[in-house]
């Protein structure tokens, strides 16, 4: 199967959704396209709207991409389309019917962990371990003379027989890195999604909108948090009428 040389980081039958009127239901369908920095409001086709060349296909050794991770989006993508006309027009009970909320946390997870800034993170974090680790006192083989780490408090053995590689990562290698890190975290952040409470606010009219980051993360006081600390809500919107909000107030009803 040929590698889509576009690849986007949310899907297009999503963006279909905040389509305008005339042309959702069209071969190709338009969305409006407004920048928070400058410029005028853009008329354009959803196909034109969050991509990057390769974005999920880093080339190997042979100068050979590969085409997994964009294969799995597909899968799960077409298994969403046939349900996000329910969840985006209609009324489903996310607390009741476990397979949609389970399909659906996935589909969250992967929006999240897909954004290009999640790249940008990876290669920060390879920049900062790089610098880190090159500070320290080297073995007779130029590596890190590090014979384990201590993360959360837990103590893991360290590995160094792959500096050499990872220190010098190009650009294609950081994008393996990143795709990795995608497949890591997936069910993970998913499992995360799951025990918060989920909730979906209504509009009677079409007034919400959605972002090239569509996966948004709160916090009512602290300026540093993620997923796990405690007060974090999580929105998505599902729809122009629909948007998923997940936050911790388990002591409240559940649903919608």
């Amino acid at each position: 199967m040929a590698i889509p040389k576009q690849q986007h980081w949310v899907p297009r039958f999503y963006l279909r959704f905040f389509a305008t009127p005339e042309t959702a239901e069209k071969d190709d369908p338009k969305v409006w396209l407004l920048s928070k920095d400058e410029g005028d409001p853009l008329l354009t086709n959803v196909k034109n709207v969050a991509n990057s060349h390769y974005l999920y296909s880093p080339k190997d050794e042979k100068g050979q991409r590969c085409g997994e991770l964009e294969s799995r989006f597909a899968d799960l993508e077409g298994l969403m389309t046939s349900i996000w006309p329910l969840l985006a027009n209609g009324f489903v009970d996310l607390h009741e019917d476990q397979s949609i909320r389970k399909g659906l946390a996935l589909f969250v997870s992967l929006l999240y962990l897909r954004h290009p800034l999640r790249r940008t993170q990876v290669e920060k974090l390879h920049s900062h371990m790089v610098t880190l680790f090159e500070s320290l006192p080297k073995d007779i083989n130029g590596n890190p003379a590090v014979g384990e780490v201590k993360h959360k408090g837990v103590i893991r053995e360290f590995d160094a027989s792959g500096w050499t590689q990872y220190k010098s990562s190009g650009p294609e290698k950081k994008k393996e890195l990143f795709v990795d890190s995608i497949k890591q975290n997936a069910t993970y952040l998913a499992e995360i999604l799951l025990q918060k409470r989920w909730s979906v606010i209504f509009s009677e009219r079409p007034v919400f909108i959605t972002t090239d980051n569509p996966v948004v993360m709160l916090h009512a006081t602290k300026q540093v948090f993620g997923f796990t600390t405690s007060g974090t809500v999580v929105s998505f919107p599902l729809s122009p009428t629909r948007v998923l909000m997940m936050d911790d107030r388990l002591d409240q009803p559940s649903g919608r």
